[in-house]
């Protein structure tokens, strides 16, 4: 059926890979993100074009009137100056590139973050899918059971008792039934939301078991949160940034010293001719040095304030070092919780599997009875569904650890 609705629906197949790579394309958050990186740089660049000479000209035609005497002038003047030590160009260069690394890690984060909702949400279609799949297979068995039953009520070769159960069977698979249809629907909706297109999407990749279902020692995935995390990884740039300016901010006393480069002239004639406009010229160099004498309020003030940041943002850190590492032991025992509830759930089907084919052979031999049979029947969909849906929590809770230890796979070191 799933197949059918792919012939005639409007329906994308999409592995992983290739719905990641759509997100990176065209998602609104990634495209966001990006833009403020390359923002970023933009201000880092900006910052650094300080240290380039800057250049300044200024031109005037002044008339006098006194009595009737009239006359007029003409000054022009062009000036070339650069800065040999000027902290604030250093520390708008510091600030800009400590905030370019800043926002490149918070654009990591960013696409991390979106990865991760895609894997969820690809990993919850797969599992919609596989709900459906078996719900359907269910109820498929569920209106033969009842159609074989009424016939037989028919003929007088079973019961009242039979009808009906076989009756409640049915209703049963039919309500499993609407209700995976209903998580398929948000599956897709989730999934359409994050890659910003409007087909449905059939998943290419399935949930397989894994080979092993061991993990790593939670002391050696420690280490790597206090290295990969890209939460403490912000947190840690952000506070060596603060630092910085707390260093600058100390030394923000010494002077401003610049070098300069001009000519200057004045003329009582207009004229285009470069060689009467050189002889009337001034040329003039020199060294500018300003010390901030009056600014001693203002710096000290910058400097009080920097303290309290560089306070903040080491206490930003802690917090976010213990947040981490929280996030680290959650996610690790969940994981290690999904593991163990899919090797239970995989033993559970397995006899599930078991337990209906001998079912159907002692219902077949008369041994059993319909509702026995339909009890079997309902406890190896049952089993099945639990499967499915450890399956999925085994890959989600696989997800989020990688997420945490800022890796995209996890095992990747």
């Amino acid at each position: 059926m799933i197949i059918l609705s792919i012939l005639f629906l409007e329906i994308d197949t999409l592995s992983l890979q290739e719905a990641i790579d759509i997100a990176l394309k065209q998602s609104p958050t990634y495209l966001e993100s990006r833009e403020n990186l390359a923002k970023s740089r933009v201000q880092f660049y900006k910052a650094l074009s300080y240290l380039l000479p800057t250049t300044s000209t200024t031109s005037s035609w002044t008339k006098s009137e006194y009595q009737s005497l009239t006359t007029e002038r003409y000054t022009g003047s062009i000036n070339f100056s650069m800065p040999v030590f000027d902290l604030d160009v250093i520390s708008s260069i510091v600030v800009a590139r400590g905030q370019e690394k800043g926002t490149s890690i918070q654009h990591s984060q960013e696409i991390a973050n979106l990865v991760l909702n895609i894997k969820k949400s690809y990993y919850n279609l797969i599992t919609a899918y596989e709900l459906l799949n078996s719900s359907q297979k269910a109820l498929e068995r569920a209106v033969e059971n009842k159609k074989l039953v009424e016939t037989k009520y028919e003929l007088g070769a079973a019961s009242r008792l039979e009808l009906l159960q076989a009756e409640v069977f049915y209703l049963q698979t039919l309500q499993n039934h609407t209700r995976a249809k209903n998580i398929e629907i948000q599956a897709q909706q989730e999934i359409k939301s994050l890659l910003m297109i409007e087909h449905h999407v059939y998943p290419a990749d399935a949930l397989s078991e894994p080979d092993t279902l061991t993990l790593p020692s939670l002391d050696s995935l420690k280490n790597l949160l206090f290295v990969a995390n890209l939460n403490i990884r912000l947190s840690r740039q952000m506070h060596s940034l603060a630092r910085t300016n707390l260093w600058l901010s100390s030394l923000a006393f010494l002077p401003r010293i610049s070098v300069f480069y001009g000519y200057n002239t004045s003329i009582d004639s207009f004229s285009l001719d470069f060689d009467y406009l050189k002889d009337n010229a001034t040329k003039n160099y020199g060294i500018n040095i300003s010390f901030p004498i009056f600014d001693i309020k203002q710096l000290i003030f910058n400097y009080l304030n920097a303290k309290k940041e560089l306070k903040i943002k080491r206490y930003n850190l802690e917090r976010t070092v213990l947040e981490s590492e929280k996030a680290l032991y959650t996610s690790y025992y969940n994981l290690q919780e999904s593991i163990d509830k899919l090797r239970l759930s995989r033993k559970s089907l397995e006899l599930a599997e078991e337990a209906i084919i001998i079912a159907k052979e002692q219902y077949n031999l008369g041994v059993i009875s319909l509702l026995d049979l339909l009890r079997t029947e309902e406890d190896y969909y049952n089993a099945r569904v639990n499967y499915v849906q450890a399956l999925n929590d085994y890959y989600l809770q696989k997800a989020t650890l990688s997420y945490v230890l800022g890796k995209t796979i996890l095992g990747e070191q």
